[in-house]
């Protein structure tokens, strides 16, 4: 299952949805898939312990009693939800679903050995569904509407062994996610990866309805007046809705997070959507699947991206996320996945409090999570992955990734580790470093090259570094432009001295760097950058 973000980004005015819930895993695993979908989503902290469950009833009327008991508490005309999952073990169900709603009770008060015991003695009969039902709330419409997501499987053989995952908490052997296998798959949905569970995960399924529906009613509250007929009010109760309180806009802190495949990117923004309020985050290979789709192109790899990017324009996807951002009422904004410097180039541009984070962790370590994800069209060797990180690098960010950074991230130990390292930068995220003090060998390299204005030879870019006072070694200016291939070209002819040109995508880079090296504070900062 791939997230996408459909027609989030093209609407003006969004639904504010609130999930009522005292489940903080719950609470993490619905707001991660909300951001990844583009949505906001809001938590309703009631003052009271959750709504009464009255297991006399089915699913959807228990889920009615409860939106009822919420809705007189809550005192708001706006729109909100409630989720409950129930599970049905065959060998020990009839008509009705057992342990069915009750499952939180039957799970606190059963062991994995007894349930295996019950099985035994019943006939040996593991399949088992697991479900998730959510009411939604409209305050307009007099009924509930529900959406419904499943799970078919078996109990494990065993019980599990595995660690709760410290990221997504709801991935754990504390609930039932720990005793129970997919079909489809060898491995407990607990012990899955995060993207590995999303085909599987009931609530997932759910909540992915969820957030299908809710872009149909955002379409409907985008319509313009001419498509309604006003009738006379039915009553007269005032939405009180306005008087909700808005996100801070006094500040726009965008992190462009860049690093290889499985560097912990998507760690990383996961990360703070769950752990944080007011945290937006977009997806740069989402946003590209995305334009690609509106003009009926499917990128599927790295090749489709970089005909479709050189073809449609280096930094379109920049531009999207750029326009993205200035809607929204973030506190924090996180960009990942930018993969060219024009993109780059275009945020930091338009977007004066952009940062750039680089995410590293040494290849043998990302390999080991490429490997953990168990997606099947993706490299299966070492040496296939470390010919996807030399695809990435032509794109360009990649390859000249600590010339444009402001700050880096190592993330090649544990995740808590990591997590600590990003919540150290988030905090002081307004004293992050902007740009470098001075040029490095190749922007001082670019500048003459730029200077000379053709071919030349490293004696030649050596003597111009000299004249404009920041002298680099033709050996030295040689080993830089030699490493960056996309902006520099290599021009060898027997019988003649190494010659070098700016590429027709060097110049976006030189622009880049110029714009590193200047102070935060300098006017150019949010210029238009050169297409």
């Amino acid at each position: 299952m791939r997230f996408r973000y459909g027609d989030v980004f093209r609407f003006q005015r969004l639904l504010r949805i609130f999930f009522y819930t005292s489940n903080a895993d719950k609470l993490i695993q619905a707001r991660l898939i909300f951001m990844r979908s583009g949505y906001q989503l809001t938590h309703y902290r009631s003052r009271h312990e959750p709504y009464d469950e009255d297991y006399s009833l089915d699913t959807q009327g228990l889920l009615t009693q409860a939106l009822k008991q919420v809705s007189q508490e809550f005192e708001r005309r706006s729109v909100l939800f409630v989720e409950d999952t129930s599970l049905r073990i065959e060998a020990l169900s009839g008509a009705t679903d057992y342990p069915g709603t009750r499952v939180k009770e039957w799970f606190s008060e059963t062991s994995f050995a007894e349930l295996d015991r019950q099985i035994a003695l019943r006939g040996g009969d593991r399949r088992c569904t697991v479900k998730s039902d959510i009411a939604l709330r409209l305050p307009t419409l007099s009924r509930p509407v529900f959406f419904h997501g499943e799970t078919s499987g078996c109990v494990a053989e065993a019980a599990p062994t595995f660690t709760t995952s410290p990221q997504y908490p709801w991935l754990t052997p504390d609930t039932f996610n720990g005793w129970f296998v997919p079909e489809g798959t060898k491995r407990r949905l607990g012990e899955m990866e995060f993207e590995e569970s999303l085909s599987y995960d009931f609530r997932a399924k759910s909540l992915t309805l969820l957030v299908e529906r809710l872009e149909e009613l955002n379409a409907v509250v985008n319509l313009g007046r001419w498509n309604h007929v006003v009738r006379q009010a039915a009553d007269a109760e005032r939405e009180v809705g306005s008087q909700l309180s808005l996100l801070p806009l006094d500040r726009r802190d965008v992190l462009i997070v860049i690093g290889h495949k499985c560097a912990g990117k998507s760690t990383f923004s996961d990360f703070l959507m769950g752990r944080r309020a007011g945290v937006f985050a977009l997806e740069g290979s989402t946003l590209l699947r995305q334009i690609a789709e509106e003009v009926g192109i499917t990128i599927s790899n790295s090749a489709d991206a970089m005909t479709f990017l050189e073809k449609r324009g280096w930094n379109i996807v920049a531009k999207r996320a750029a326009d993205y951002i200035a809607r929204e009422n973030a506190d924090i904004n996180i960009v990942t996945g930018m993969r060219t410097v024009e993109e780059v180039l275009w945020l930091r541009s338009m977007l004066p409090a952009a940062r750039v984070v680089l995410i590293e962790a040494d290849s043998r370590t990302r390999f080991e999570r490429h490997v953990k994800r168990a997606r099947s069209d993706d490299a299966q060797t070492f040496k296939e992955f470390a010919r996807l990180d030399e695809e990435q690098m032509r794109f360009g960010a990649l390859r000249v990734a600590h010339e444009i950074a402001d700050v880096v991230v190592r993330n090649d130990s544990d995740l808590l580790s990591y997590f600590r390292r990003i919540d150290e930068l988030v905090s002081t995220i307004d004293t992050l470093p902007y740009g470098r003090q001075s040029p490095s060998e190749l922007h001082r390299s670019l500048r003459a090259l730029r200077k000379i204005g053709r071919a030349a030879t490293c004696d030649e870019i050596a003597a111009m570094t000299a004249e404009q006072g920041f002298a680099v070694r033709k050996y030295n200016n040689n080993r830089a432009l030699k490493s960056v291939p996309e902006f520099a070209t290599r021009l060898e002819k027997r019988g003649d001295l190494l010659h070098y040109r700016l590429s027709p995508r060097g110049p976006a880079l030189l622009q880049l760097l110029d714009l590193i090296a200047m102070p935060a504070s300098t006017e150019t900062v949010g210029a238009h950058p050169s297409e």
